[in-house]
């Protein structure tokens, strides 16, 4: 329908062509009646992007050709929602996240840096001495890992329990405003015994989500119902949450883990490759250690190397062979704008507070949109997320990226640095611009 594509079309600046792609264009029409949209969601992440990103500015901007605004009815696949509209009755899936049955105290290792801490941890969840209990930490120090450990224990004392991630907890307050079930939702979330909350980091700026957290962890309190929860920093350090729920996360009992030290990892490395009864020479596993420095990182090192293991003479270039897929994913990740601003810095021969400096000088300004434009079509952020880097209104960073894409167009040297650039910070070579740095 022109309506739709019109609309869709202005928002592209505003949001980004890539996202209303990916996230909006993929969306079924199943019918039209002049003043109401009928759409059909493929998965709940398109339902929810929908509603925090889309819904406010179709409300003030999606209308008829004549004025009349538009009403946007989206449903989820297989509701049956949207083709039988008029018999519609709201549902309301509020299933938990997934546990993973390995994930038990006893798998858990703490080692000399996180005993202390796992031991309390242990303590708490069988007498619920402290309510709330906040796990912190940084990612891949087994924040989660405790937390499903702790569902197995609720199962074993016969507790009900209810295991989200913050993500899961926002889909479920949006799918219960726009069915109408709040009430619904609050009954459910607040007749568990141990209500447990993972990533709350990811309730940042969610107004929405916080405001039903508040409410339902004060009747949980009331109650004297057990909150579990866990993020990556400590509660006063939250960014984009309200003090009055950080403050109530530091009610009971706030326990931190750290990531584990070498000789940690050493331990638990050799114990790990001697319960599977793998023989690995002391070379291999210094590789291993020098190269993966988490547990979970440990893990998938000996679950790839573990098919190769066969009356086979190990070097240095069969390790690098077989750990490959698990060197590409890390080096992936490690790309940020950070990484980014170093790599281009460097080969303009500037510092970085040159790129993310007020200076007009012809220099500074190509290398700075030289890395907006990197920073848009490597990590695929949002302009807005990209002026903030910068201090940039997002308007100048789009403006930055036609520009550059206007100049590679024209100009054979510039299309040649992005791709050198890119090369440089590619999966493949992101190890060596790490070196460089």
């Amino acid at each position: 329908m022109k309506e739709w594509d019109l609309f869709l079309e202005k928002q592209k600046d505003r949001l980004g062509s890539d996202a209303i792609d990916r996230w909006v264009k993929s969306l079924k029409i199943v019918d039209f009646d002049a003043v109401n949209l009928y759409l059909e969601a493929s998965d709940p992440f398109q339902v929810h992007w929908f509603e925090q990103y889309l819904r406010p500015l179709a409300k003030s901007s999606f209308k008829t050709a004549n004025g009349r605004a538009i009403q946007i009815h989206l449903s989820l696949m297989g509701s049956g929602a949207a083709s039988l509209k008029k018999e519609w009755k709201p549902t309301l899936d509020l299933t938990a996240d997934f546990l993973i049955s390995t994930a038990t105290l006893d798998s858990f290792f703490p080692g000399e840096t996180n005993d202390l801490h796992f031991s309390l941890f242990k303590e708490c969840i069988k007498d619920n001495q402290f309510n709330p209990l906040y796990l912190y930490g940084p990612k891949e120090t087994g924040k989660t890992h405790l937390l499903m450990a702790a569902c197995q224990e609720f199962k074993k004392q016969n507790k009900s329990f209810f295991y989200i991630k913050a993500d899961r907890f926002t889909q479920h307050i949006v799918a219960a405003i726009r069915s109408g079930l709040m009430p619904l939702l609050r009954e459910h979330y607040r007749k568990h015994d141990v209500l447990i909350i993972d990533e709350v980091e990811t309730l940042a700026d969610r107004s929405a989500s916080q405001e039903e957290l508040f409410h339902t962890f004060n009747a949980l309190h009331l109650a004297g119902k057990q909150i579990i929860l866990a993020g990556r920093e400590l509660p006063s350090q939250l960014k984009g949450i309200e003090p009055r729920l950080t403050s109530r996360f530091e009610w009971g009992l706030v326990l931190s883990l750290s990531a584990p030290s070498p000789l940690d990892l050493h331990n638990y490395f050799k114990q790990k490759i001697i319960s599977k009864n793998i023989q690995l020479p002391e070379h291999a596993v210094h590789f291993c250690l020098a190269s993966f420095h988490s547990i979970p990182l440990l893990n998938r090192a000996i679950d790839l190397l573990r098919p190769h293991l066969k009356d086979t003479l190990i070097t240095k270039a069969l390790l690098e062979k077989w750990l490959l897929p698990l060197f590409k994913e890390e080096q992936k990740k490690a790309l940020t704008p950070q990484v980014i601003l170093k790599v281009v810095a460097r080969s303009f021969d500037l510092h970085v507070t040159d790129l993310l400096g007020k200076s007009q000088s012809q220099d500074h300004t190509f290398a700075r949109q030289m890395t907006m434009y990197l920073c848009r079509h490597l990590l695929h952020l949002p302009y807005a997320q990209i002026g903030e880097i910068f201090s940039r209104d997002h308007s100048t960073v789009m403006a930055s990226v036609k520009l550059i894409d206007k100049k590679m167009q024209a100009q054979e040297s510039v299309k040649t640095t992005i791709e050198d650039l890119s090369k440089t910070l590619s999966q493949d070579n992101l190890h060596l611009a790490h070196e460089l740095l």
